[in-house]
C-alpha cells in the first residue's frame, strides 16, 4: 500500500512538473515570436525605402554576375519592392567608373516594379573596359548599385568592340 501511495504521488509531481515546464517553454516562445515581431515591424518603418529597390546585373544568359565579358551580352534589371500593381516606375539607369561621371545612361519604365536593359552581344561602344559601376536611379536620387568588371571576349585583340 505504501508503494501505491508513494507511487501515486510521484506521478502527480510529474504531472505537475510537465505542465509547468511545458507552460514555461511556451510562454518564452510566446515572448521571444513577440519581440523578434516588434523588432522587425520597427525596422520595417524606420526606413521603408532602403529595401525598396535593388538593381542587379546579369551575363547574357540571366546569371548574376560581377564579372562581364565584351560580346558575352549584359542584361541590367531593376526592382521595385513596393509597386503595389503601379502600372510603371520611371528610373534611370547608369554606367560608368566608380566616382566618375557615367559614360551613358538610360531612362526606363520598369513595369508592375520590373525593369530590364538587355544587350545581346556589346554595350555600347562607348563603355570602357575595366571596374565599372552601374546605378540606378528614382526621381534624381541614386537607389541601387552594382559594381562589376567589364574585359575582352575570348579572342578579341582589340581594345574596340567589334563591328556589327
Amino acid at each position: 500500500m505504501a508503494s501505491t501511495a508513494a507511487s501515486g504521488t510521484l506521478e502527480l509531481m510529474l504531472r505537475r512538473w510537465t505542465v509547468l515546464a511545458t507552460s514555461s517553454v511556451f510562454a518564452s516562445v510566446l515572448v521571444i515570436m513577440l519581440l523578434v515581431g516588434q523588432v522587425a515591424s520597427a525596422a520595417g518603418r524606420a526606413e521603408p525605402s532602403r529595401y525598396r529597390y535593388a538593381g542587379v546585373v546579369a551575363d547574357g544568359r540571366g546569371i548574376p554576375t560581377h564579372y562581364l565579358t565584351r560580346g558575352g551580352g549584359a542584361v541590367f534589371y531593376f526592382f521595385d519592392a513596393l509597386s503595389r500593381g503601379r502600372k510603371s516606375t520611371s528610373y534611370q539607369l547608369c554606367i560608368g567608373p566608380p566616382a566618375k561621371a557615367p559614360v551613358r545612361c538610360w531612362n526606363r519604365r520598369a513595369r508592375y516594379g520590373v525593369g530590364r536593359v538587355a544587350f545581346s552581344f556589346t554595350l555600347p561602344i562607348n563603355v570602357p573596359l575595366g571596374e565599372l559601376i552601374a546605378l540606378w536611379r528614382v526621381r534624381d536620387r541614386a537607389v541601387a548599385s552594382w559594381r562589376f568588371l567589364y574585359v575582352r571576349g575570348e579572342g578579341e585583340t582589340e581594345d574596340v568592340a567589334p563591328e556589327a
